[in-house]
């Protein structure tokens, strides 16, 4: 082989480790992408979840409302607060579905 051939060869093969650390790269800043990406949702999950004990402490508020209106026999009350109880039930189940996806979404 010459010396031209081993020069071109020389630059062919510094090419091609040149675009491998390329691809390298390309996959550390993917990874790095995935990682951002995976605590924003798992931070957004957190902040859902925060709002539980609030609807739960609501939820108890609105049960006690229904028993006294039931005992007082205020019907439109009673039916009022299981209403408000039950949408906070609900909440409840919406936010722990909510949560329950993103995190599954990061297990992936």
């Amino acid at each position: 082989m010459d010396n031209k051939t081993k020069e071109i060869l020389q630059k062919f093969s510094n090419q091609k480790v040149e675009l491998s650390l390329l691809n390298n790269l390309k996959r550390e800043f993917g990874s790095l992408q995935t990682l951002r990406l995976e605590m924003e949702m798992l931070a957004i999950a957190n902040e859902l979840e925060k709002r539980i004990p609030a609807y739960q402490d609501m939820k108890r508020k609105f049960d006690d409302v229904a028993e006294k209106a039931k005992e007082l026999g205020i019907d439109k009350m009673f039916s009022d607060a299981k209403e408000f109880s039950k949408g906070c039930t609900d909440n409840i189940k919406k936010i722990e579905k909510q949560s329950s996806s993103l995190k599954s979404l990061i297990k992936r």
